[in-house]
């Protein structure tokens, strides 16, 4: 049998997002690391349609984890992220 391969991968998400996660990984008996793999092999997969259309044409594994996942107001992107995640931490 051969080994499964992986490598870490760090995000930086909502801790309500992770809290609802966590929550729904053990509902189904999985990890939030194998919810994110199917969810990444899935839009890299090439059957994905395009994310900013009509939420109604997307596939059910991505409208389930959006409805899941969805935070309140716009998701910021990766720098804002970062940046406010510095500024925080250069201030202490």
């Amino acid at each position: 049998m051969e080994e499964k391969r992986t490598t870490k991968l760090t995000l930086a998400i909502d801790p309500n997002v992770i809290k609802s996660a966590k929550s729904y990984a053990a509902s189904i008996h999985t990890s939030v690391s194998g919810l994110v793999e199917v969810y990444l092999r899935h839009l890299t997969s090439g059957e994905e349609t395009d994310m900013s259309a009509d939420p109604a044409t997307w596939p059910p594994l991505t409208r389930s984890l959006h409805a899941r996942l969805r935070t309140e107001g716009p998701v910021p992107d990766y720098d804002s992220l970062r940046d406010g995640y510095l500024i925080g931490k250069n201030a202490k």
